[in-house]
């Protein structure tokens, strides 16, 4: 895989299987089109990052792909590897181990929670990998949506209370206790429940892939407010 710029991008997702995925978002939406969310929010990043040689891209995946799914994937030429056991933070080592291992530089993670983050996050992730020992981009929700390495530092992955509200502020308290230095970016959001969806679809372009995918949903969730 050719990584010009020396950096890389992990995409963390779930396969996206009615009744195992966004489970929050059920009701209003059925687990099928809970689904139908979660399979259109893995392929946004996909089909934003995908093809640009500059941040290469690797599905992490929880769960296996259905065959149009990975078809589509390798379309693009991603590479789709599963995601490792254990906690949040473990898996991330993994992933960020097999990236250094195959020759990045840096690396940068991110999540499918957020289909709307504007591809230049990515852009100035990397710039700052290139000053600083890590990159964070803190979510809204008190996690984050984006973390960056520019060295296997496994010391920020380590004593985080992973799923809870303090994931972000804990990681950044954590680079200080251990002397790393740590950019950290413009808060972003994710989709956790409707409120979150309506946003991501009001937020896109009437053209995005996104919302063309889920025009139904969107007109189900306008209805449902009404």
């Amino acid at each position: 895989m050719s990584r010009p710029e020396g950096a890389a991008v992990a995409l963390f997702a779930k396969a996206p299987v009615a009744g195992r995925v966004k489970t929050r978002l059920t009701p209003p939406l059925t687990p099928e089109e809970a689904a139908a969310v979660a399979r259109a929010s893995l392929m946004a990043p996909v089909a934003s990052v995908a093809g640009r040689s500059t941040l290469p891209l690797t599905l992490f995946l929880d769960g296996s792909p259905d065959d149009p799914l990975a078809e589509w994937v390798a379309s693009r030429g991603v590479e789709v590897r599963a995601q490792s056991s254990g906690d949040l933070g473990e898996r991330l080592r993994a992933a960020f181990t097999v990236l250094f291992e195959a020759g990045a530089a840096r690396v940068i993670a991110i999540g499918s929670d957020s289909p709307t983050l504007p591809f230049e996050r990515l852009f100035a992730a990397n710039a700052a990998l290139r000053a600083h020992d890590a990159v964070i981009g803190p979510a809204e929700d008190g996690g984050y949506y984006l973390l960056g390495l520019a060295r296997p530092e496994w010391r920020l992955l380590e004593g985080i209370p992973w799923s809870s509200d303090a994931v972000a502020r804990v990681t950044i308290e954590r680079a200080a206790a251990i002397g790393a230095m740590i950019a950290t970016l413009d808060p972003w959001y994710d989709i956790d429940d409707a409120a979150s969806l309506r946003r991501a679809l009001s937020d896109s372009r009437p053209e995005a892939p996104f919302r063309q995918a889920l025009r139904s949903i969107e007109a189900k969730l306008a209805s449902a407010r009404g």
